[in-house]
C-alpha cells in the first residue's frame, strides 16, 4: 500500500478516516514487538476513546499513549528532512512522563552503553553517535531513497541504538515516514514476523547479507495490505483526496479554490486602503 504524504495528512486530520486503522495497526504491532502489554482492541480503545482497558504497567500505558503522539508528529513532519535533531524529538515524545524520563535517560542520544536483548550484535558507543548519526543521515540523502535503501537505513539505525531505549519503535517509525515520502509500499512490521525480522537483520547487521531480511519485509508488506483490505481501510484511502480542498471542490466545483478567496480578500484590503488614504497635499476635491 503506498500513501502519499500529503494524503496522509489528509487523512490525519479527518475524524473516523483510515487512519483510525492504520494509526493502531502499526503501533500495535511495533508496541507490542517491544514488550507492550496492550491488544489491538486495547490500543483502538485507547486511542478512539482515550479508555484504558485491561492490566497494564504504568509507563506501558504512558508509552502507548505517547507513541500517538509520536506517530502524528511524524505524519505531521512528512517532508521535513530527517535530523539528529528530530531523531530526538520522537525519543522525547515516545518517553515523556515515564521513569526513563525522570531518571534523566530521555531527551538526548545516550550516555551509557547498551545491547540488544537476546542479541549477540555489539551495538554502538555512546562516543560514537555524535558522527556515525549525521554520518547516517547524510548516506540516505545521497541515497536512491528506493526500498533497498531504506532496508539498509533501518538495519544500520538499530545497529547503532542511539538511543538508551526506545531504537526499535523510533526506528520503524522512521521506516514508515521514508516509505511514504518516497512513494514505496509501506513496511509495518507486524507481530507474525517478528522473530524473523530481529533474527535476519541481525545477519544483515554483521554478516552484509540482506536477502532474507529484505524478504520479511516484503513479507510484512503483503501482510499489511492485506490487513488493510480486510478491514476496508483501502477502500477509504483510494477515495482519499490528496487535500481537503480537492475533496470539497469534487463535491462542489464551482467552489473557488483557496487561493482565489485569497487572492479576492487581498484585493478588498488593498481597495479599502486606498479608499482610507489621506488626500494628497495640494489636491481640494471641492475646488476651493
Amino acid at each position: 500500500m503506498i500513501i502519499s504524504a500529503n494524503k496522509m495528512q489528509t487523512l490525519k486530520a479527518a475524524p473516523n478516516s483510515a487512519y483510525e486503522v492504520i494509526l493502531p495497526e502499526f503501533l500495535y504491532h511495533s508496541n507490542k514487538i517491544e514488550g507492550s502489554t496492550f491488544t489491538l482492541d486495547q490500543i483502538e480503545t485507547l486511542y478512539v476513546r482515550n479508555k484504558v482497558t485491561g492490566d497494564h504497567d504504568f509507563d506501558d500505558i504512558i508509552e502507548t499513549k505517547n507513541s500517538f503522539k509520536m506517530f502524528d508528529r511524524m505524519v505531521d513532519t512528512l517532508g521535513v528532512e530527517l535530523t539528529p535533531e528530530l531523531l530526538i524529538e520522537f525519543e522525547t515524545i515516545l518517553h515523556k512522563g515515564t521513569t526513563m524520563a525522570a531518571n534523566g535517560e530521555s531527551g538526548h542520544f545516550k550516555y551509557i552503553p547498551n545491547r540488544i536483548r537476546n542479541s549477540s550484535v555489539q551495538v554502538a558507543l555512546p562516543s560514537d553517535i555524535p558522527t556515525a548519526i549525521p554520518q547516517l543521515l547524510a548516506e540516505w540523502n545521497t541515497s536512491p531513497k528506493d526500498f533497498e535503501s531504506i532496508s539498509r537505513f533501518h538495519a544500520r539505525f538499530e545497529h547503532l541504538h542511539p538511543f538508551q531505549d526506545g531504537n526499535g519503535r523510533i526506528g520503524r517509525l522512521i521506516m514508515m515516514k521514508q516509505c511514504i515520502e518516497n512513494g514505496v509500499d509501506l513496511i509495518v512490521i507486524d507481530e507474525k514476523h517478528a522473530d524473523e525480522y530481529k533474527s535476519w537483520m541481525e545477519i544483515a547487521q554483521t554478516q552484509g547479507n540482506f536477502r532474507f531480511f529484505d524478504e520479511v519485509l516484503r513479507k510484512c508488506q503483503s501482510s499489511f495490505d492485506a490487513r488493510m483490505h480486510e478491514m476496508g481501510a483501502d477502500f477509504l484511502i483510494q477515495h482519499t483526496p490528496e487535500t481537503l480542498e480537492e475533496g470539497k471542490r469534487s463535491i462542489d466545483p464551482s467552489l473557488p479554490s483557496t487561493a482565489k478567496i485569497q487572492a479576492d480578500l487581498k484585493a478588498l484590503e488593498n481597495k479599502g486602503r486606498a479608499a482610507n488614504a489621506p488626500l494628497s497635499e495640494g489636491h481640494n476635491p471641492h475646488g476651493v
